[in-house]
């Protein structure tokens, strides 16, 4: 398993436009063989999203796929600018897997 850790400082007023626009994104990795994702806001008022992949080279796919989504141009916009700061993200390879599913995604990321 590969999983990949991002964050970013919000405009506060966008957020919800961000969030939307993470979900899709979401979505549409999970057609495309992801685990899935969580995003999280810090006591600081950092997001962070950890999303989890089978491999590296599966996560570069779905990126790939992603440069040709011209789907929800305004939503995608509205995401892009509600961003003030992108922090460095990290990508970590699992050496121990001991995670248990909490629920059910499927009823988790119904809009």
């Amino acid at each position: 398993m590969f999983v990949a850790i991002y964050r970013w400082r919000l405009h506060p007023e966008l957020e919800q436009d961000f969030v939307a626009n993470w979900h899709r994104i979401t979505l549409l990795g999970l057609a495309a063989g992801s685990g899935g994702s969580s995003l999280f806001k810090d006591a600081e008022g950092c997001w962070v999203a950890i999303a989890r992949w089978e491999s590296v080279e599966a996560r570069e796919r779905f990126l790939k796929l992603m440069e040709g989504d011209y789907a929800e141009p305004g939503m995608r916009e509205r995401a892009r600018i509600a961003v003030i700061e992108r922090l460095p993200a990290q990508e970590l390879e699992c050496v121990l897997d001991c995670w248990a599913p909490l629920s059910d995604p499927s009823t988790v990321l119904k809009p």
